[in-house]
């Protein structure tokens, strides 16, 4: 196995890998792999060793453990140039901003609304960043977005050596000229790479958690570029140089959400047959609603799927949704980073749990088909919240900025 530019716990592995390998304490006052302050307890070593709680998923590591990596460089990258590409100016705009940043080696954030086109909108800037021999990282809190990505990336760079890093990926610890993978996977990795995008990085858990920060500086190079993209930045993410997009690819503006308050289940049931023969995606605020809402929906007939974070089948799920005209049950998993053909949305308890930035990414998977531009987007609630009339608000001056 090659170690180079990964650091993972050490299985006797000198018996596999060439020469010069580095070790170091897996544990010290702090965990060497995650950051986190240790805890002291009972070891197979017979002593009472510290170990890490806070990574345990990875792996157990103790003091008496040592963490082994290669320090040789990494082997060169390939250069690939991506499949045919058309931009609106708009998105040529961005992708030269993209460009510019990584020659320079700096820092950028592309604001964009959901639908604008960001993932064409890299193609230019990793294609530079391959031809001068920079690796490249498309980092993303989401494993649902890096399985959308990685489609998106194989068929733009085909020649192109990509992996792709999640929870049960056939990747893990490969390292590709292309990289997309979920922040998690990423304490695994050392200044490994060149580009670097992270995707949806407001989204949780990476916009709350600073250790999943640390893990993405960490796998950076000390040179490298930074783009992070998002529909909702935070304010410390507007603090760096940043480029907008307010505006559709297709043109058309982004559906503004409707309010129905206060709201009775008959309601939903309404708005379903209204917009029968089309999909129809709802999000409910918790895991536990999906069944007492699947049950009530049979009761009128009305068949529906259900899905969630933890559901061992929410691949195929999403995947069946696609080719249906059904109804699916969801949970914020499906806010972001998926775009679903002629999709009709509605938010149930509205005011309950929903930011304003997940608001707005839910309302952005209405109207992204440039055959399909328009749709209905409605938040059912039973009292007013902040977080709804911010998302409305947030959609509306968009509009008047990218379609005035």
């Amino acid at each position: 196995m090659d170690l180079r530019g990964r650091l993972i716990p050490d299985y006797s592995l000198e018996t596999t890998v060439d020469q010069p390998l580095v070790y170091r304490p897996a544990v010290t006052w702090r965990c060497q792999r995650c950051g986190k302050l240790p805890t002291r307890g009972p070891c197979t070593c017979g002593k009472r060793c510290y170990y890490c709680r806070h990574c345990l998923i990875f792996g157990k590591i103790r003091t008496c453990d040592r963490l082994v990596t290669d320090p040789r460089p990494l082997d060169a990258v390939q250069p690939d140039a991506h499949a045919a590409l058309r931009l609106t100016n708009d998105q040529q705009r961005i992708a030269d901003a993209i460009v510019r940043t990584i020659d320079r080696r700096d820092r950028l954030l592309v604001h964009a609304v959901c639908g604008a086109g960001k993932t064409p909108m890299l193609f230019p800037g990793i294609e530079r960043a391959l031809q001068t021999n920079q690796r490249v990282l498309i980092a993303t809190p989401r494993a649902d977005v890096v399985r959308e990505l990685t489609g998106h990336l194989k068929q733009a760079f085909q020649h192109a050596n990509i992996v792709s890093l999640f929870g049960g990926s056939t990747d893990r610890l490969l390292l590709g000229d292309i990289t997309i993978s979920t922040t998690h996977q990423l304490i695994h990795y050392r200044a490994c790479f060149d580009a670097v995008f992270i995707d949806e990085v407001d989204a949780f858990p990476y916009r709350s958690d600073r250790t999943l920060h640390r893990y993405v500086r960490q796998a950076s190079s000390s040179e490298s570029s930074l783009i992070l993209l998002s529909a909702t930045p935070s304010f410390w993410d507007r603090r760096l140089p940043t480029v907008r997009l307010m505006r559709r690819y297709h043109g058309v503006p982004l559906p503004v959400p409707r309010l129905h308050l206060p709201y009775m289940k008959a309601d939903v049931v309404t708005w379903l047959q209204i917009h029968s023969g089309k999909p129809r995606l709802i999000f409910v605020p918790e895991v536990s609603m999906l069944d007492v809402w699947q049950a009530y929906l049979r009761e009128h007939q009305l068949e529906s799927g259900t899905v969630h974070a933890a559901d061992p089948d929410r691949v195929a799920k999403v995947a069946h949704f696609r080719t249906t005209t059904g109804i699916l049950l969801t949970t914020t998993i499906l806010e972001r980073g998926v775009t679903l053909v002629d999709v009709q949305v509605a938010i149930l308890d509205a005011d309950r749990s929903f930011s304003d930035a997940a608001l707005v990414q839910i309302s952005g998977r209405v109207g992204r088909s440039a055959d399909f531009p328009t749709g209905d987007v409605v938040f059912f609630a039973n009292d007013r919240s902040d977080a709804m009339y911010q998302a409305i608000d947030q959609i509306k001056r968009a509009n008047r900025e990218g379609c005035p």
